[in-house]
């Protein structure tokens, strides 16, 4: 099923119809979710809206989006159709990637109709609900603060660059950029089918 929503137009009276539905590939979906769910927020304290992915689609992509306030990745994938800001929690986002994982190969249809998503794909179908919270607005400014003077001596926690394994395999390169004081370290990842953008957000040194 596909269903749209009413934009208002300029022009009284006049409506823009646009769906809010995206199809993308299986096996495109699976390595754009595996590797979003390495930086969404997993700790025992994590914050309901942290503890998810957020999914946006339109202009010929899917964009998935994590963040654990330390780190944040966004991967973008081609899909078809229009995807309306919209939150999962982790647990969710799990079953979509069985259910990819199940179904290789296949095309997989994304439908939004209110604070549901329904996954459908060969047949069979998943319907989760929406979160309801705020999500950081701020990716975008995040990564267009553009590269300055890099510092010589920065603290990280290590543990984080095991995710990035995760997500272009072991033995591929990573890219590091330090950006200056105080400013979030780029992380370049190659993917196979994804295209990547993250950040690390730098540590202070403890006496």
């Amino acid at each position: 099923m596909t269903t749209m929503k009413e934009n208002k137009s300029v022009k009284e009276g006049e409506t823009n119809l646009v769906m809010n539905n995206i199809t993308i590939g299986s096996f495109e979906l699976l390595e754009l979710l595996e590797g979003a769910i390495t930086h969404a927020d997993k700790g025992k304290n994590a914050l309901r809206a942290l503890n998810s992915v957020q999914l946006l689609g339109g202009a010929g992509h899917l964009v998935a989006r994590a963040t654990d306030r330390y780190r944040l990745i966004e991967g973008k994938i081609a899909g078809e159709g229009h995807l309306d800001h919209t939150l999962i929690a982790l647990d969710d986002i799990k079953r979509v990637i069985e259910v990819a994982k199940a179904n290789k190969l296949t095309r997989v249809s994304l439908n939004r109709i209110g604070d549901l998503l329904t996954v459908s794909t060969n047949g069979n179908s998943l319907t989760l609900t929406v979160l309801s919270e705020n999500y950081p607005n701020t990716f975008n400014d995040l990564f267009s603060k553009g590269e300055v003077t890099a510092l010589d001596t920065i603290a990280f926690n290590p543990a984080f660059f095991s995710d990035y394994s995760k997500i272009v395999g072991k033995g591929v390169q990573v890219k590091v950029t330090f950006n200056g004081e105080n400013k979030p370290i780029t992380i370049g990842l190659v993917g196979d089918k994804v295209e990547w953008r993250a950040l690390l957000m730098p540590m202070r040194f403890k006496d």
